[in-house]
């Protein structure tokens, strides 16, 4: 077997992996970069020969993990297009709303190349996809050579997936985004029984664990008490969140605490893709995630113009993506807005990486100034800013557990910073030393 990482950085961005088995060639992933824009936001397609790829293999509907797949798809035309049965919907909403994105780029910023895809290219990928059914495994041949796919709720976003490839009696099995707790919308992670030769597995909270005495519901309590606090005080709240995911999750426990009157009945804004997603999601709950549309009643969407330096007039609890505050996103703009009002607080519930705005701020102490160098703007931090830790990734614990029960005889550790992949190498070597632990560099090709 042969892999390659397809990434063009160490560390959660273009996630991308290339695999060759036998006669098959699968691709795992093709996402877009957060952080970059232009074609620097895609992974190492130069490694991608056209027309070469029998599978194309999509673990959930995050663009850092699906964003390039009609960029890939195009050159692709024989390729199976792999992806949940529960998630599939929601990748072509995810992508008309990125294309949306670059078309709106291609003017601010002056990006030619944007955007990467037509809307057409994303319909002709319905036509191609096939949907997986958890637990189940699909047969597939080549010149009477069998290769076995299978996906696994990997309880990380609605549709998130582990994907396991078969072939020759190996077993290859890639973890995708992971976590084995189960929320209000999502259930755990539900790997496959048995041990696997190869495992690919996410390392991103590798460099941090959580604090002792702290659980979900810990800090789940501990963010209610925060955000009543705060709007009782005549102040408003800002939830950075993923439109996917933490959104949805944020929006039960609100609902949750207000009809037990543990938060104020203030309004509830949320952004237009993350409503776009929570009435899909209602429709189409299913036996690995539900959504109450109760959730949704009251939530209004954001429509009013963000000033950077202009506090919001209507006080309440908004809802923006992104999680990371990355730049040119309403979040961003929302703190931009809010930052300098004693009042207001910005709580950030999920993970943020090193080089993002999120991640900054939180380190920017209070009375400080903070630069939103993108808006040409620099507020003082008089808001009170917090993070607690609800990310839909398992934590570092969880996961070595996870690898050591799978006892592999190879692993892989990608989506994480370097420290974090250090960590899992030094933690796996130390209890089973004759495990061969790989950190590829990017676009690095390994035989195994």
């Amino acid at each position: 077997m042969v892999y390659t990482d397809l990434n063009t950085e160490i560390d959660v961005g273009s996630s991308g992996h290339l695999l060759e088995f036998g006669p098959f060639k699968a691709l795992v992933d093709c996402g877009m970069h957060p952080k970059h824009m232009g074609i620097s936001a895609l992974p190492n397609l130069s490694k991608i020969i056209p027309e070469s790829l029998d599978f194309i293999a999509v673990t959930h509907a995050h663009l850092d993990h699906c964003g390039a797949l009609p960029v890939v798809a195009r050159n692709q035309n024989h390729a199976h297009i792999l992806v949940a049965n529960e998630g599939h919907e929601l990748l072509y909403r995810m992508m008309r709303n990125s294309r949306s994105v670059m078309a709106r780029q291609r003017e601010e910023f002056n990006i030619k190349e944007y955007p990467l895809f037509e809307n057409s290219a994303i319909d002709s990928l319905k036509n191609r996809v096939l949907p997986m059914q958890f637990f189940h495994e699909r047969k597939f041949e080549i010149d009477g050579d069998i290769a076995t796919v299978s996906f696994y709720p990997s309880g990380h976003i609605p549709g998130a997936s582990s994907v396991m490839f078969e072939h020759k009696k190996q077993k290859v099995l890639f973890s995708g985004d992971i976590s084995f707790h189960s929320t209000s919308i999502v259930k755990g992670a539900v790997p496959p029984a048995g041990r696997v030769d190869v495992l690919v597995v996410e390392t991103t909270r590798g460099s941090y664990s959580r604090p002792a005495g702290t659980s979900y519901e810990s800090e789940v309590d501990r963010l209610v008490m925060s955000i009543s606090r705060v709007v009782r005080d005549g102040g408003s709240v800002l939830i950075p969140a993923f439109a996917l995911g933490r959104m949805r999750e944020i929006l039960c426990l609100i609902k949750k605490a207000k009809s037990q009157k543990k938060i104020p009945d203030v309004p509830v804004y949320v952004g237009g893709l993350g409503l776009d997603i929570a009435e899909y999601l209602v429709k189409a709950s299913a036996s690995t995630f539900s959504f109450n549309k109760q959730a949704m009643d009251g939530v209004k969407v954001l429509r009013s113009e963000i000033v950077p330096g202009k506090d919001f007039d209507e006080k309440g609890i908004y809802i923006l993506g992104s999680g990371m505050l990355v730049e040119h996103t309403p979040s961003y703009l929302a703190a931009a807005a809010m930052i300098d009002n004693r009042a207001n607080a910005i709580f950030f519930v999920g993970y943020a990486d090193v080089d993002t705005p999120a991640y900054k701020l939180l380190r920017t102490p209070n009375g400080e100034q903070f630069a939103f160098r993108d808006l040409f703007f620099v507020g003082n931090v008089n808001a009170k800013i917090d993070k607690f830790d609800l990310t839909s990734h398992a934590d570092r614990e969880e996961i070595l557990n996870f690898v050591l029960e799978k006892d592999p005889r190879t692993v892989i550790l990608t989506h994480g910073s370097y420290e974090s992949r250090e960590w899992f190498m030094d933690q796996i070597l130390d209890i089973s030393p004759k495990t061969s632990v790989i950190i590829p560099e990017p676009s690095e090709t390994i035989e195994f």
